[in-house]
């Protein structure tokens, strides 16, 4: 045995490395029945030629060959077999033998399926169209992150909004041969609790080495509006003397209830705005809402809206979000002691 030399760039140009007598290279060659890399969902392959430590010795599934300098004549058993791209775990593997006699020598390697889940499906993803000031996909925006679901069932797995938008296309999770209804939620990472869009469930045929191709478009499950709000000291200064900010206000929160119903479990509440900021919410139920507002210093109520005085409502549509232009997305609270 002699240490092996990577010559996966001579090979590639069809120039198989010479070796001097006594020995010679071997090129390695690996193959899926009837399908390939892509479709079979594999990204990388890991080569092990017994008696060998090959440093590297996983490489580009796509490069389908790599060719090894420098062995002893003698037969060598090689094993090819084709990662998971998550784990690095093997999903197919081949074997077969390669007889070095003074001289180059070459062997192909068919994979086979190793697990029970060993097929995926690419899936892209667009928007349905939204007015106003909607959410965005991507790295850094609202919309950073998309969970799929498989079978009804939450998969673990998540990936980047970004990444299925725009032509390009993501793999789902490794799944055994058959139908599978696949669905995804797009949400923001962070505060982790709105599903802002969905799929609908899609129903996909998956095989080995056979992977389709899905685009899936996703419904709006929220909509958005603006909340402006002033402190006054009594009602008799409203509307025109209200209180500067901050007037001892630390934090706002706004709630949009189920109109007369403050108790309603759907009611919806959006913590954490200032004095001055106002609240722009793009992550709202449908629904006619009553808008409620609390200004709090500390843990002190100091300002609340007076329902009784001034009743308002506000109507939240999916995919219609705040737009300066529409006063329907927009409502005004004043707030008293």
């Amino acid at each position: 045995m002699r240490f092996p030399r990577l010559t996966v760039p001579l090979l590639a140009l069809g120039l198989a490395a010479c070796s001097s007598g006594g020995g010679g290279s071997i090129a390695v060659t690996w193959r899926f029945d009837g399908s390939s890399c892509r479709a079979a969902g594999v990204q990388q392959v890991r080569i092990a030629i017994a008696g060998e430590n090959l440093n590297p010795d996983t490489f580009d599934c796509a490069s389908g060959v790599v060719s090894f300098d420098n062995f002893f004549n003698g037969t060598y058993a090689v094993v090819v077999q084709a990662l998971n791209a998550s784990t690095n775990e093997a999903l197919w593997s081949g074997s077969g033998q390669a007889v070095v006699h003074d001289g180059d020598t070459a062997v192909t390697v068919t994979l086979e399926p190793l697990t029970p889940n060993n097929a995926v499906a690419y899936l892209s993803w667009t928007f349905d169209p939204a007015s106003g000031q909607f959410p965005q996909c991507g790295v850094g925006q609202r919309l950073d992150t998309v969970a799929i679901f498989v079978d009804g069932a939450d998969s673990n797995l998540v990936y980047n909004c970004g990444d299925g938008a725009s032509s390009q296309q993501v793999v789902t999770p490794y799944l055994a041969p058959g139908p599978h209804q696949i669905q995804l939620v797009a949400f923001n990472a962070n505060e982790n609790r709105t599903a802002f869009a969905e799929t609908d469930p899609v129903t996909l045929q998956f095989a080995s080495g056979a992977a389709p191709t899905q685009a899936m478009v996703f419904h709006w499950n929220v909509g958005g509006l603006r909340v402006t709000y002033a402190p006054y000291s009594s009602l008799s200064n409203y509307p025109n003397n209200p209180l500067p900010c901050p007037s001892g206000i630390t934090d706002v929160d706004v709630f949009l209830e189920v109109p007369g119903d403050p108790n309603n479990p759907s009611n919806q509440s959006f913590p954490g705005w200032t004095c001055s900021s106002g609240a722009t919410i793009d992550n709202a139920f449908p629904g006619t809402w009553a808008p409620f507002v609390s200004a709090y210093g500390g843990q002190t109520l100091l300002f609340f809206q007076d329902e009784a005085t001034f009743p308002q409502q506000i109507t939240v549509a999916k995919g219609h979000f705040f737009d300066p232009t529409d006063r329907s997305t927009q409502v005004f609270v004043p707030l008293f002691p």
